[in-house]
């Protein structure tokens, strides 16, 4: 379930040739500004420090991760709650402004 009030950890697809060395790579975090659907999909607007910089320009896809989400309930790990596709990039006085389109439902809460 992704959590709108907590952090968020951004992974790309790594720029490999085989699973063994293409794997998920972090490449910021930040946090969530809105979730809006729109049928059964929606678009993610993550706030992030800094720069993006991605190393794969091949592949836009991201996995958000949050802090005891995902398969890792109640722990300190950080767990996978949504994958997407880089829809856009904006940078606004030294941070990155990310548009995600998640194509496929996703449960969101507040807490």
């Amino acid at each position: 379930m992704i959590r709108l009030n907590k952090p968020v950890k951004l992974y790309e697809w790594g720029e490999g040739t085989n699973t063994l060395n293409q794997v998920w790579n972090e490449v910021g975090q930040g946090r969530i500004l809105s979730f809006k659907r729109q049928g059964g999909a929606a678009t993610l607007v993550v706030e992030m420090d800094g720069k993006l910089v991605k190393k794969n320009q091949r592949d836009n896809s991201l996995k958000i991760a949050q802090q005891g989400e995902g398969m890792t309930a109640r722990s300190e790990r950080w767990g996978e709650v949504v994958m997407g596709k880089l829809k856009s990039v904006e940078e606004r006085s030294g941070k990155s402004v990310l548009a995600i389109d998640v194509p496929f439902a996703a449960k969101v809460s507040a807490s």
